[in-house]
């Protein structure tokens, strides 16, 4: 082989070699939808107690929380976008923490936890795989190498990460439920081991930072309404001053004649426990323990009527009242007819003081209403086992690489 053949073979392998390096570094520099190339994808944006995270993983777990926005049409603030950036990178520090303290604590997952974590990951794979080719099938434009080509498309572009990254990005989510389960079961001790007056506390300041800071008048009816027909959990913990205590029950007829005559049940001298324990009566709903606050603001909601409330404001402590009160409904449509019934309301004033320290306004007492203490409890002990995971990410470091990522 002479000297010129040897140069042209040279001079062949460095442009094959060439062209190799450009299609290379055309495919690495290539962006995906988040505006990221495959250098950027690696680079670890936040590391905390020997962990850290890729901005791969982190675009994907911000492109999730994002999505929620987005789904239910909701906008935030650059203030809001910043703290949530910063909790997402937070959360997947935590994450891979956690799965380290197990084995730490020889906690580790087991053999079948993990063979799920792995089928669950392997089962989203497969549910976005199929829900791709089942939109190409409705547009029309479906073929197997079309369906895989747009798979491939959706990983590579929209995901920046391949099938296997991203199986394993969920499997790593899953495992971190797990060993967020047993650590929480390990440490239950730990975060149970407190006093009353620390329980007391929290429960003082939460009231106070959510409750009656910023009291707007109204407020307590309303929340109070939502307990009562089961839409919030716990009771309005906090009445506002000036606040007067009733006990009120009410009694619907069809006609006015039989409304006037259970009122005159009352005014021939039957008392109200008596009444109370009648037929139809309703007193207090089931989650609502009698008296029961009220303020100017908040007739319409626990009384029903404002001449409902007139009266109760018309009464001392110890003297009890009625009224009737007519309601129509009025029809929508010209097949209806208006209607209406009547419901008679014995009002009793009462001396009421069910908040801390047997106050008649304030933070209501922890044990008051059934259930809260207990509410409070969990809430507490979760906070703390959140503060001691906190402690975990003391040397967290979170680079400004996660403030440029908005989805």
């Amino acid at each position: 082989m002479n000297k010129k053949t040897v140069r042209n073979i040279l001079i062949g392998v460095a442009v094959a070699l060439v062209i190799l390096l450009i299609i290379v570094f055309s495919i690495l520099l290539r962006k995906d939808a988040n505006g990221l190339n495959a250098f950027d994808r690696n680079k670890v944006v936040a590391s905390a107690a020997g962990e850290s995270i890729t901005m791969r993983e982190y675009a994907m777990a911000m492109s999730n929380s994002l999505s929620y926005y987005t789904y239910y049409g909701m906008e935030y603030t650059d203030e809001e976008l910043k703290t949530l950036q910063e909790n997402v990178a937070s959360q997947l520090l935590l994450h891979k923490v956690m799965l380290k303290k197990v084995d730490e604590l020889g906690l580790s997952l087991t053999p079948e936890e993990l063979a799920q974590c792995k089928k669950t990951a392997e089962d989203q794979l497969t549910q976005l795989e199929e829900s791709i080719g089942s939109q190409m099938a409705t547009s029309g434009n479906y073929s197997n190498a079309s369906v895989q080509s747009q798979i491939n498309d959706y990983f590579t572009n929209r995901l920046g990460m391949t099938k296997a990254q991203y199986k394993s990005f969920i499997e790593m989510q899953e495992k971190a439920e797990i060993a967020e389960d047993k650590l929480t079961a390990y440490y239950e001790s730990e975060t149970q081991n407190y006093t009353d007056a620390d329980l007391l506390a929290y429960y003082d300041k939460f009231v106070t930072e959510n409750y009656a800071d910023n009291y707007e008048p109204g407020t307590y009816s309303m929340q109070m309404y939502m307990y009562m027909i089961g839409y919030n959990q716990v009771p309005f913990l906090y009445v506002p001053e000036n606040y007067i205590y009733v006990d009120v029950l009410s009694y619907t007829a069809g006609s006015e004649e039989d409304a006037k005559a259970f009122e005159q049940r009352f005014k021939d001298g039957e008392d109200f426990d008596t009444l109370a324990a009648a037929d139809g009566v309703t007193t207090a709903h089931d989650k609502l323990k009698a008296p029961y606050a009220i303020g100017e603001a908040d007739w319409g909601y626990v009384l029903g009527s404002a001449d409902v409330y007139t009266l109760a404001q018309s009464l001392e402590v110890g003297q009890t009242d009625s009224t009737v009160i007519q309601n129509t409904t009025t029809a929508t449509d010209d097949t209806a007819t208006e209607s209406s019934n009547y419901t008679v309301y014995i009002v009793k004033r009462v001396d009421g003081a069910f908040c801390e320290n047997g106050a008649a306004s304030g933070i209501v007492d922890i044990d008051y209403y059934d259930g809260v203490r207990d509410q409070v409890k969990s809430s507490y002990e979760s906070t703390r086992f959140s503060d001691l995971a906190e402690s975990w990410l003391t040397d967290k470091q979170l680079s400004d690489a996660i403030y440029s990522f908005a989805g």
